[in-house]
């Protein structure tokens, strides 16, 4: 269990994170916001990479700076930053990695092969970083953060650059290995965690301003997003005056996603199931139509 107990921390004069409290068990744990929300800031703290101005990290019950060590053996981390060792193949990479986790050389060797395959990335395994594309070292940073099978996994934008066949692969992946660790990931592609986190924590200018199950997210969502069906004069004067999440053409119409208080009036709108992203746009969209997050 990690628990987070009133952590801040600040630039200057800004507060990039706010008396943060947070208990995460295991599952998947989405951590949401716009970029400056504190996100960042907030992984490198339970990561060990900044001190906190103020407040706890506590991993079971105990101070990780007080274990040291021990905690950083049971993390895995993977930065959003692709900064690799392109002189070492892919294989090479990760059994360095094992090797500054402690492995043996042959455990190294047989946790390298294991997740270089979990992240179908075998057959590159001989080759330079230097040549792999942007999506191949993206799956690279999340094979050597599962080096060790760390109970701990903090992912950055894991899906960034990646295809969607891949995306899908590397989504089933974390919720296959989430049973029994927690695993927090931060991320804008909001539909690649709306069904496997168990919860989705959402941070806007370093406040924790919503912290629950996506489902219950979207059910307070319920009765503010709208399909609207209009033509293309009509989408006109909707755009400037809605938060329109998405637009649509189908057959000779424009079908506009809205979200609203209340129904557009006159207009063929009619209700429609809220999705997180839905719920991800009114809280930080940049619209005034829905006042932001005190609503969530």
């Amino acid at each position: 269990m990690l628990q987070l107990k009133n952590l801040s921390k600040s630039y200057g004069k800004k507060k990039a994170l706010n008396r943060f409290s947070a208990t995460l068990g295991t599952g998947v744990f989405a951590l949401l916001g716009p970029n400056g929300a504190g996100k960042s800031t907030l992984m490198n703290i339970i990561s060990g990479n900044l001190p906190p101005d103020s407040g706890r990290v506590l991993w079971n019950g105990e101070d990780t700076r007080k274990l040291g060590a021990d905690f950083r053996n049971i993390l895995g981390f993977m930065p959003q930053q692709q900064r690799l060792y392109d002189s070492f193949t892919g294989a090479e990479f990760l059994c360095y990695i094992g090797a500054l986790k402690g492995l043996s050389k042959k455990e190294a060797a047989s946790e390298a092969e294991r997740c270089l395959n979990a992240v179908n990335m075998t057959e590159e395994a001989g080759k330079r970083l230097r040549a792999y594309s942007g999506g191949m070292k993206q799956r690279i940073l999340i094979a050597q953060a599962i080096m060790g099978d760390p109970k701990l996994l903090i992912f950055d934008e894991p899906t960034a650059g990646l295809d969607p066949r891949e995306r899908i692969r590397i989504k089933n992946l974390i919720s296959r290995i989430s049973a029994d660790k927690t695993v927090i990931i931060a991320t804008h592609v909001v539909p690649d965690v709306e069904y496997i986190a168990r919860e989705a924590l959402m941070l806007k200018k370093g406040n924790l301003i919503a912290h629950d199950s996506p489902a219950n997210l979207c059910l307070q969502m319920e009765g503010r997003v709208f399909e609207v069906s209009c033509n293309a004069d009509e989408a006109e004067y909707f755009l400037p005056r809605y938060c329109v999440s998405a637009i649509s053409q189908s057959s000779n119409k424009t079908l506009l996603r809205i979200l609203n208080e209340t129904a557009p009036e006159n207009c063929d709108a009619r209700a429609v199931q809220p999705t997180l992203e839905d719920v991800y746009l009114w809280a930080f969209g940049d619209t005034e139509v829905q006042n932001a997050s005190d609503k969530i």
